[in-house]
């Protein structure tokens, strides 16, 4: 058996499929793949033979800076994407033309997540903040997979749970909160985890963390100047720098009460 194969422990007819997806990428194994996912993804409900046949059927692509890979309507919701390298900003359009900033997401997680259980129309908009590579899952595949395993259905149907109570959460945060505890929120998400000075991942406009935050892009640059004078951030040419990471943590937690 190849190397390929120990490490991913892959069926010997599934592993030519592997390495057509994984050559050449940062994430080179299944193994890999598998540890990069995120903790809430749907697919952590599936066991690793399972994940196995998920990711033996997505198709790779690799975007360029700007790319949309998914327009707010599309018709055809028939896959979700996992991100493997790069980032991607998902978003949509109010009734009222304004730009709404649901997330950024980073490597190992997975977008487009309710496209595998149903089929319809697209919610949202997902386009390549920077050169990144993703692989386009199969609904069919992933319910099918599902479907076979009461104790993954079981799974799906907890993390979905989770995710209604976690929004009805901010929603609620979202009506008592003050623009500051807003912010606060949207730059501890925007965090980079891998950097040691502060810096926030993707290097959002202004623009970008109002329609995050939900905020006007004026109130931004007011409270990011208030913010700097205190010593909380620091601005480094277009790069924002958290320098209190705490403080903005307590205020996206506490809100106006902090």
């Amino acid at each position: 058996m190849s190397f390929f194969c120990q490490r991913a422990r892959v069926a010997p007819g599934l592993a030519q499929r592997y390495r057509k997806l994984w050559r050449g990428n940062a994430i080179d194994t299944l193994t890999a793949a598998i540890e990069k996912l995120a903790d809430d993804s749907l697919l952590r409900a599936l066991d690793e033979e399972q994940l196995q046949v998920v990711l033996a059927s997505s198709t790779r692509k690799d975007l360029k800076s700007g790319d949309v890979l998914i327009n707010q309507g599309d018709e055809e919701g028939d896959f979700a994407v996992f991100l493997l390298s790069g980032g991607l900003k998902i978003g949509m359009v109010s009734p009222g033309g304004r730009e709404i900033i649901l997330n950024f997401c980073a490597p190992g997680e997975l977008v487009g997540e309710i496209a595998l259980l149903d089929a319809v129309p697209r919610t949202a908009s997902v386009t390549a903040m920077g050169p990144s590579t993703v692989l386009l899952i199969p609904s069919r595949t992933f319910t099918d997979t599902v479907s076979a395993s009461p104790r993954s259905m079981i799974g799906v149907m907890r993390e979905l749970a989770r995710r209604v109570r976690q929004l009805n959460l901010v929603i609620e945060s979202d009506r008592t909160f003050s623009m500051a505890p807003r912010l606060a929120r949207a730059l501890v998400r925007l965090i980079d985890p891998d950097a040691d000075d502060g810096r926030l991942r993707f290097n959002p406009s202004q623009s970008d963390l109002g329609a995050f935050a939900g905020l006007a892009r004026e109130n931004v640059s007011r409270l990011i100047s208030e913010w700097e004078e205190r010593g909380i951030v620091r601005r480094e040419g277009r790069a924002l720098l958290v320098r209190d990471a705490e403080y903005l943590e307590l205020l996206a937690e506490f809100g106006d009460d902090l």
